[in-house]
């Protein structure tokens, strides 16, 4: 298990010359195959990504898309209002970039209201930094319109419990006081947050605000992030042992991009020990195995 160094917060942000090792992918989702429209990528069959922007308020240095941050091919919005009206099997727009919420608050109220105005669209997702990196632009106003085009849900990307500052803790609750749900996605990052007391900590003050951490995302395979990267057998000895120490609220789904396109993949630790004829053995979270005789 790596230690967690007092600078670990900020080993996100600074470049460290490990990145140049060349190991990985350009592209390690694949999304440029799936893209039909510039800045639309339509991978799962009822819902598309949006990446509206190559701005961010933090450029991580672990970013997948970082390929994007000099060569961003723009986003067409005619394109991709056209191509969703067209596809009536999709439901849900998660808006992304960079981050949606550098954007002036009158242009993305205007992708907002071009979304919603497509009949089919159920929900929205907004995935964005700005509460752990610029969390004073979550005033009462831009609430006020976001909230205009709901259902919509907000996807905070957060790794370490250091990163919910008050300011934070303030913009998160004028979200959730409007009716605006958030989730939190983080990603497990090799000397910044992979240590079980450190993902206890996040998870539960996040629940404790009314924000659902809803996946802990291993590293993906970009160029240059391979010292941030933990090992599986690594990630589902964490996941088992906060399965045993939070709730199920405080939980998050461990889960992997797989490089080429394959799209995520859920990993839990393994529960069905045997399975024969309906009878299943299963290990419960200290460990103890019982039989279970299903239907």
């Amino acid at each position: 298990m790596s230690i967690i160094h007092k600078e670990g917060l900020e080993k996100q942000f600074i470049f460290n010359l490990k990145e140049c090792n060349t190991t990985g992918f350009n592209d390690p989702l694949n999304e440029d195959v799936y893209s039909p429209s510039k800045g639309l990528i339509h991978r799962y069959p009822d819902r598309v990504l949006l990446t509206i922007t190559n701005r961010c308020f933090a450029y991580c240095r672990f970013c997948f898309r970082k390929k994007n941050w000099s060569h961003f091919p723009g986003f067409d919005l005619s394109g991709a209002v056209k191509y969703i009206s067209d596809h009536k099997e999709i439901r849900e727009v998660l808006i992304s970039g960079g981050d949606p919420f550098t954007l002036n608050i009158k242009h993305l109220e205007s992708i907002l209201k071009n979304i919603r105005n497509i009949k089919h669209i159920e929900v929205i997702r907004i995935g964005t930094r700005v509460l752990t990196s610029n969390p004073i632009t979550v005033t009462h106003d831009y609430v006020g319109i976001i909230k205009n085009y709901k259902p919509i849900w907000i996807v905070a990307h957060i790794n370490h419990p250091d990163e919910i500052t008050p300011e934070f803790a303030d913009a998160a609750e004028k979200i959730v006081n409007s009716g605006i749900p958030i989730l939190s996605q983080t990603v497990l990052l090799n000397g910044i947050n992979n240590d079980k007391k450190t993902l206890k900590r996040l998870f539960c003050k996040l629940a404790g605000m009314g924000i659902k951490p809803y996946y802990l995302f291993g590293c993906d395979q970009a160029v240059g992030n391979r010292h941030f990267r933990v090992s599986i057998d690594e990630a589902l000895e964490i996941m088992r042992s906060l399965r045993c120490n939070i709730s199920g609220i405080c939980m998050p789904a461990f889960a992997f991009d797989l490089p080429n396109g394959g799209g995520k993949v859920v990993l839990e630790p393994e529960t069905i020990v045997s399975r024969q004829n309906g009878r299943y053995i299963l290990k419960n979270f200290e460990g103890r195995r019982y039989i279970y005789e299903d239907v």
